[in-house]
């Protein structure tokens, strides 16, 4: 169910997060839209909204909007040797910028999957 819900693989194995769809500027403008609503609506959420369910409502969310976006998935291993896992929603402007609806900075983890969604 979840699996449909994300879109196509965006890289056969997902070994790597492949760059998002191009956006146009309006569309970036939503996107970053997005991300501030969801980050303010987390914080006031009675339970626990970390990067999994904040991904998905952006994927719900830019979907709706017409918004190309992709949704990464990644691994890494915290300073206690932990294996830690985080998704984060990404959307690349026209200029091939990234831009990050959610999730934040992305540099630590290593991407394990990645969905690509356009209209």
């Amino acid at each position: 169910m979840v699996r449909r819900l994300l879109g196509e693989p965006a890289a056969p194995g997902g070994s790597e997060a492949p760059a998002p769809p191009d956006a146009s500027a309006p569309q970036v403008a939503r996107a970053r839209a997005v991300g501030r609503a969801i980050g303010r609506a987390a914080g006031r959420t009675p339970w626990t909204s970390d990067c999994y369910p904040q991904a998905l409502t952006a994927r719900i969310l830019l979907r709706g909007a017409r918004v190309p976006h992709t949704v990464v998935f990644g691994l890494r291993r915290d300073d206690a040797g932990e294996l830690r896992a985080h998704a984060w929603v990404t959307v690349r402007s026209a200029g091939g910028e990234p831009v990050a609806v959610t999730g934040g900075s992305t540099r630590a983890w290593t991407p394990v999957g990645a969905f690509n969604w356009q209209p």
